[in-house]
C-alpha cells in the first residue's frame, strides 16, 4: 500500500494520477502554475506537509523554512532558489530532481532518498543527515560542512568542488566515483567506509 494519496485526475476517462494536489491531471489542469502556487501556499500556510506528492512540477523562489515534510514524495521536481532552512523531512524521497542553488541549511533529514539527483550550490551546512542517500547523484559546487552524516550514502556519485570540513562520517559510505576539488579538512573521514570491498549492504 502506497504512503502517497495518489489522487486520481477527475476527468472522466482518464486514468492519470492528479498533478500538484489538484482535482486534476497536469493536462486537464486549467492553469498548472496555479496548482503549483496554491500547493506552496497551504505547505507553507500549514508549516506542514503529510503524504503529500510533489513530483514532476516546477518549484522557483519557494521559501520552505521550518516546514515539515513526512512521507512526501519529489520525483522529477525541478528545484531553483528555494529555501529549506530549518526544514525537517522524514522518510521522504527526491529522487531524479534537480536543485539548482537552494539552501538545506540547518535541515533536519532522515531516512531519506536523494538517488540520481542533480545538485549544484546548494548548501547542507550545520545539519544533520541521518541515513540519508545520495546514491548515484551528481553533486557540484556544494557544501555540507559542519554536518552530522551519520549513516548516510555517497555510493557511486560524482563530486566537484564540494565541502565537506567538520562533518562526522561515523558509518557513512562515501565512496564517490569521481571526486574532484573536495575538501574534508577537520572531518573524521577515517571512520567512514571508503571502498566497495568493504560495504556491506
Amino acid at each position: 500500500m502506497s504512503m502517497y494519496r495518489n489522487l486520481s485526475c477527475g476527468e472522466p476517462g482518464c486514468e492519470a494520477k492528479a498533478f500538484a494536489e489538484s482535482p486534476f491531471c497536469k493536462a486537464h489542469t486549467p492553469d498548472p502554475r496555479k496548482a503549483v502556487r496554491d500547493l506552496v501556499e497551504r505547505v507553507i500556510k500549514a508549516e506542514a506537509a503529510h503524504s503529500v506528492d510533489f513530483s514532476d512540477i516546477d518549484l522557483v523562489d519557494a521559501d520552505f523554512s521550518r516546514v515539515h515534510f513526512v512521507g512526501c514524495r519529489f520525483g522529477g521536481v525541478r528545484f531553483s532558489h528555494v529555501m529549506f532552512t530549518g526544514a525537517s523531512f522524514r522518510l521522504c524521497f527526491l529522487d531524479g530532481s534537480n536543485f539548482d542553488s537552494c539552501d538545506f541549511s540547518g535541515t533536519d533529514m532522515d531516512f531519506c532518498s536523494l538517488g540520481n539527483v542533480e545538485l549544484l550550490d546548494c548548501s547542507f551546512e550545520n545539519s544533520e543527515l541521518i541515513h540519508v542517500s545520495f546514491d548515484g547523484s551528481r553533486i557540484r559546487e556544494s557544501s555540507f560542512t559542519s554536518s552530522n552524516l551519520y549513516d548516510s550514502r555517497f555510493i557511486l556519485c560524482d563530486l566537484l568542488r564540494c565541502r565537506f570540513d567538520d562533518c562526522d562520517f561515523k558509518r557513512v559510505y562515501f565512496i564517490p566515483s569521481k571526486s574532484e576539488e573536495v575538501s574534508l579538512s577537520g572531518s573524521n573521514i577515517n571512520e567512514a567506509v571508503r571502498d566497495l570491498e568493504h560495504l556491506y549492504l
